[in-house]
């Protein structure tokens, strides 16, 4: 009976000591799985990680950049007069340089009623490119929408630039046309002016913008033009006798007459007496300009039942020839297509605006009579 218990205790003492050691050999082989899983994991996520942020720093570089800048157009001058009505890359760098200083400033969206103000979203393109693009509004009359994804911003945005650098524009570069003193004008006269007209300081001419239609009766009345059968506005270009623009006016309703937008833009005001002042027939302002002293050359009107005579004809011949100038001079004006077309009534606001930026940056080119 003794030597069973003593064989029993001792069965007893080897299970225990096996069965401790499979459970101390199960704690190990989790702990090592336990490793090795974190492990994987830290590995997976250091790659995940990095494969994040390369595809972030890509998409980044991508959505930042415009699809076209100034810089991808430069070096070709054909491009700069095509994107922007400006002949060359000099010359437009020569005009940026000239208003940049007041630029930055100007057409911030930090400013208000020209005073500096805190807060408000910062620039998206430089000064650069806002007055690159403004320059395609104007002379592509490319839509908003193209423009803001060309420039990667939003049409609001875009909008919003632009309003504020024709605002700008219309008074920084109003420089380029300056009215000019007689004594200038007789130096630099061409030859055929001097023979046959030598007292003519300005040759001026009106032309007129398509309209939308108004839903207002009293504007239709006022914007119908009896000349275009349409809904226009009106503005007169004055040009020297070489080519070069001297004087523009605001824009009118097209209703208005040659003669109330000639003695209305204040063109009387700067002639002196002695100048002459060619037009054509429709400027019946002899009764404003001869108690002045101011010689109207027009041509001469055909009286009831008679002919022309010779020399009428020749006069005629000899006014026409010269005046055909100006014309194209508003040829040069409306290559800026944004003129083209019929004007939204929501631009009504600013028509005057943009028509002037428009005759001025036509002054960046040759005069139309070289000699």
């Amino acid at each position: 009976m003794l030597q069973i218990i003593i064989i029993l205790e001792t069965y007893s003492v080897t299970f225990y000591l096996f069965f401790s050691c499979m459970d101390t050999q199960t704690e190990i082989d989790a702990k090592i799985t336990e490793v090795q899983t974190d492990e994987s994991c830290v590995r997976k996520t250091c790659e995940m990680s990095t494969q994040a942020a390369v595809h972030t720093k890509d998409f980044g570089v991508q959505c930042n950049l415009p699809i076209l800048t100034f810089d991808d157009i430069k070096h070709d001058d054909d491009l700069v007069s095509f994107y922007t009505g400006i002949p060359s890359r000099q010359t437009f760098e020569a005009v940026f340089d000239e208003i940049k200083d007041d630029a930055e400033t100007r057409t911030s969206r930090r400013k208000l009623n020209y005073q500096t103000v805190s807060g408000g979203r910062p620039r998206t393109l430089g000064i650069l490119n806002e007055f690159f693009m403004v320059l395609m509004r104007l002379r592509l009359g490319l839509l908003l929408e193209d423009l803001s994804f060309r420039f990667c911003i939003s049409t609001s945005q875009c909008s919003d630039i632009i309003e504020r650098w024709i605002n700008y524009l219309s008074v920084q570069l109003s420089f380029l046309v300056q009215w000019t003193p007689m004594d200038t004008i007789k130096t630099n006269m061409p030859r055929s002016f001097k023979q046959k007209f030598p007292k003519t300081r300005v040759i001026i001419d009106c032309t007129e913008l398509y309209s939308e239609s108004s839903s207002t009766l009293s504007l239709k009345s006022l914007m119908y033009s009896d000349y275009k059968s349409h809904m226009t506005y009106k503005a007169l270009v004055g040009i020297s006798p070489n080519g070069v623009v001297t004087f523009v006016s605001n824009c009118w309703t097209g209703s208005i007459s040659d003669k109330k937008i000639t003695l209305r833009c204040g063109l009387l005001e700067l002639l002196e007496e002695g100048d002459g002042i060619m037009a054509d027939k429709g400027f019946t302002i002899s009764d404003l300009t001869t108690p002045k002293g101011i010689e109207l050359i027009i041509p001469p009107f055909k009286k009831k039942d008679q002919q022309f005579t010779k020399r009428e004809v020749l006069l005629t011949k000899d006014i026409a020839s010269l005046r055909i100038h100006v014309e194209r001079q508003m040829e040069r004006i409306k290559n800026f297509r944004i003129l083209q077309g019929n004007i939204p009534i929501s631009q009504g606001r600013h028509i005057s605006k943009v028509f002037k930026i428009c005759t001025y940056l036509t002054n960046l080119w040759p005069p139309l009579i070289p000699d």
